[in-house]
């Protein structure tokens, strides 16, 4: 445990110090809708950049404990989006309008107030005029009934969370030895070269995972949140990701495949500035730049070691790497694409993840995984159906394996 002048948020401390935060966020969404507004929505920025830092300046959502830091990164990358995503509708040139309210209805004070609320809370602006360009996979269920969909979703989640545990199970074994808060790095110099690299690809392997399914979790708790208290239709909740494990380019992989929730603001605050400088390539390094740097502050935050620079750099390169592609498109005359783009794609995201996951391990972040404390999903499902003498670890292992076996043979016979 480490001492700190800030308090371990409360309820009240909630309605006192975040609230505000969110007024402020939902006043400007309501203005945005609205004609003849620059000025009031100007206003509001600076004011919600006060209340944030009152708020970052008294709470500790770590509560003094280290191995809760990661509630910390949590809060401030969420924060941080706000932020960005408010700074934009305030720099709005066109007012934002829902497609399914009419003309006349969209002036209309009380509409905006209601319709703030989807704004609030669909960064990806689905069924709004401002989201065109962002692509939205769309579901091949169909769901149209809000119980269908909420029995789907909420299996959806327990599915999730039971694999999240599956592959992390390969991860704990790694450091058998360790608890996550004393491991310093994924490299093992005590192994030869080949299995040293060969341990660290799996980590990066499973921890890659790990983070596809700990954002598909919260993405279907929200679904599940909003189609019951504010009646939303299932189709304003389409899928958050199109089969990234499929991504033939880094262009397909961050452009289209991954989620698109910081896109907007991403394009606006970081790719045009630099595009009006650069050009294209000013404007793919631009949004890159900006997640890196959204990605560097919520590592600075829980202030647990490591050089942030590396996280940021994951990002940035990526953004180098689709630069890369588009020189060997006009060089060559051909997009990067099938087995071979598949191949470069994962290889290009493996060797500037290294990096960062070594970083990650500095700081302790192996451990933001245990949101259930000690309760493993996995390992008690496999208690129901196994003999107690069973090495349940040496299990998920072999089931974490065969699954990545038959994703490797899906993805290859798809792209062939």
């Amino acid at each position: 445990m480490y001492t700190t002048h800030k308090t371990c948020p409360t309820g009240w401390d909630a309605v006192v110090y975040i609230l505000p935060i969110f007024v402020l966020q939902y006043m400007v969404g309501v203005l945005v809708q609205l004609k003849h507004t620059v000025l009031l929505r100007i206003a509001l920025p600076p004011l919600m950049l006060c209340v944030i830092l009152r708020a970052l300046s008294v709470l500790d959502f770590s509560c003094g404990q280290q191995d809760q830091s990661h509630h910390i990164a949590v809060f401030f990358i969420s924060i941080a989006s706000i932020v960005g995503r408010t700074v934009v509708w305030t720099l709005a040139r066109r007012p934002y309008k829902r497609d399914n309210v009419s003309a006349a209805e969209s002036t209309s004070i009380p509409m905006a107030c209601w319709n703030a609320w989807d704004l609030q809370w669909n960064p990806r602006g689905i069924g709004w005029n401002w989201s065109q360009g962002i692509p939205i996979r769309r579901s091949s269920l169909q769901l149209q009934s809000r119980s269908q969909f909420l029995l789907f979703a909420i299996t959806r989640f327990a599915f999730l969370l039971v694999m999240s545990d599956v592959f992390m199970e390969p991860l704990h074994a790694q450091f058998s030895s360790l608890s996550p808060r004393d491991i310093h790095t994924i490299f093992d110099h005590s192994l030869p070269l080949i299995p040293r690299y060969i341990r660290i690809l799996q980590i990066v392997y499973v921890v890659l995972w790990d983070a596809y399914f700990t954002i598909e979790k919260g993405y279907q708790l929200l679904s599940v949140i909003f189609v019951i208290l504010f009646w939303q239709h299932p189709s304003q909740w389409p899928p958050l990701f199109d089969k990234p494990w499929l991504s033939t380019s880094l262009s397909d992989l961050w452009g289209r495949r991954w989620h698109q929730m910081l896109r907007q603001s991403a394009v606006a605050l970081g790719g045009s500035p630099l595009a009006c400088f650069l050009g294209r390539p000013g404007y793919v390094l631009g949004t890159f730049l900006f997640s890196g740097a959204i990605h560097c502050a919520q590592f600075l935050a829980t202030k647990r070691g490591g050089n942030p620079m590396f996280e940021g750099g994951f990002f940035v390169m990526n953004g180098v790497g689709i630069l890369l592609e588009r020189a060997w498109s006009k060089m060559t005359g051909r997009r990067v694409g099938g087995v071979y783009g598949w191949m470069w794609t994962f290889l290009w995201v493996t060797v500037w993840a290294v990096p960062m996951m070594d970083q990650w391990a500095a700081m302790g972040r192996f451990d933001a995984g245990a949101t259930l404390g000690d309760f493993r999903p996995a390992m008690f499902l496999l208690s129901l159906v196994l003999p107690t003498t069973t090495d349940k670890g040496f299990v998920v292992s072999c089931l974490c394996f065969g699954i990545s076996v038959s994703f490797l043979v899906y993805s290859l016979f798809t792209l062939c």
